[in-house]
């Protein structure tokens, strides 16, 4: 026959192994979840980035050095190409921002998902001289301005 305190040891040893196993799975549970957290988020930057290379292609003056090269001297004009590339340059510029933070601000990450090096030497001069002179100091994170600015000196 089991006295009491051996009933109370094996007791308390189920609620220990069952409490073991539950951390367990919970920890698998929350490691899943954000996997598809993580996929889900990827998926949404793919799309992102889709879209704005179905633009490149609808206008590919936007994509042209020849074009961006003219950007001070055209910036703030009526001339809708230009109006088009400054929102362009926004929509490209937030999305860095958007990868640069989904990939937390790891550099390497960011170079090997978009090739962030040459979108932003070919829109240096709006990143550099925007219509408003304070937007991208007030637009980003001082953080994210100094990851752009890494590439530029």
């Amino acid at each position: 026959m089991c006295d009491l305190h051996t009933v109370t040891a094996f007791s308390a040893l189920g609620s220990a192994i069952f409490a073991a196993i539950s951390a367990c799975q919970a920890k698998k549970s929350a490691k899943q979840t954000n996997k598809i957290a993580q996929r889900n988020e990827r998926n949404e930057l793919d799309k992102r980035l889709d879209d704005i290379l179905k633009i490149a292609i609808q206008y590919p003056y936007l994509e042209s050095k020849a074009f961006t090269k003219q950007w001070d001297m055209y910036k703030g004009s009526d001339d809708i190409r230009y109006i088009r590339y400054d929102s362009f340059c926004n929509l490209i510029f937030n999305f860095i921002h958007k990868v640069y933070e989904t990939y937390d601000k790891d550099k390497s990450q960011v170079e090997n998902y978009i090739d962030v090096k040459n979108w932003i030497y070919l829109h240096e001069n709006n990143w550099k001289n925007p219509i408003d002179p304070h937007e991208n100091i007030e637009g980003y994170d001082e953080e994210f301005r100094k990851f752009i600015n890494s590439y530029l000196m």
